[in-house]
């Protein structure tokens, strides 16, 4: 099975498992990868949750609509993630073109929140980055800092 780009070990068993136990001390649950994948995944407990969630809100739960499948208004999932599919006439190239839609991301309206996540999440699970201790820097002046801020 692929990795996804996660690490197959930890590199700090003391980190992680402090990691691990501020974690479930403050019932913090957050959502995996293959959960932001598919996100008809999800725990009816976390869709309930975020039914009361502004997805401009700093609520944990946001986490959890950190993938393209959020409708237009950001508050519920949609079948297909959004997009647009420019014409011909438009764009002069005898192909469909097709544009996905960043915009309906939680937090900051932009996909970077995903990227950030992306970061963070490997480091948390190997143990390299420690929570008490260690501060993320997001070497952006743009969207993925905003991100990163976000997460």
């Amino acid at each position: 099975m692929p990795s996804l780009g996660l690490p197959r070990e930890i590199i700090d068993r003391a980190t992680y498992d402090r990691m691990v136990a501020r974690y479930r001390d403050h019932a913090i649950r957050l959502p995996s990868f293959a959960e932001l994948a598919v996100p008809s995944r999800l725990p009816d407990s976390v869709e309930a949750g975020l039914a009361g969630v502004n997805p401009d809100a700093p609520d944990p739960l946001n986490l959890f609509r950190v993938h393209w499948y959020n409708d237009a208004a950001r508050r519920s999932r949609s079948e297909v993630p959004g997009y647009l599919v420019l014409s011909e006439s438009i764009t002069g190239v005898p192909a469909r073109i097709v544009v996905m839609l960043g915009d309906r991301f939680p937090m900051i309206r932009a996909h970077k929140v995903l990227a950030a996540y992306g970061c963070l999440m490997p480091r948390l699970l190997s143990g390299e980055f420690d929570p008490e201790h260690h501060r993320a820097v997001w070497p952006s002046t743009g969207n993925y800092c905003r991100g990163g801020i976000a997460i």
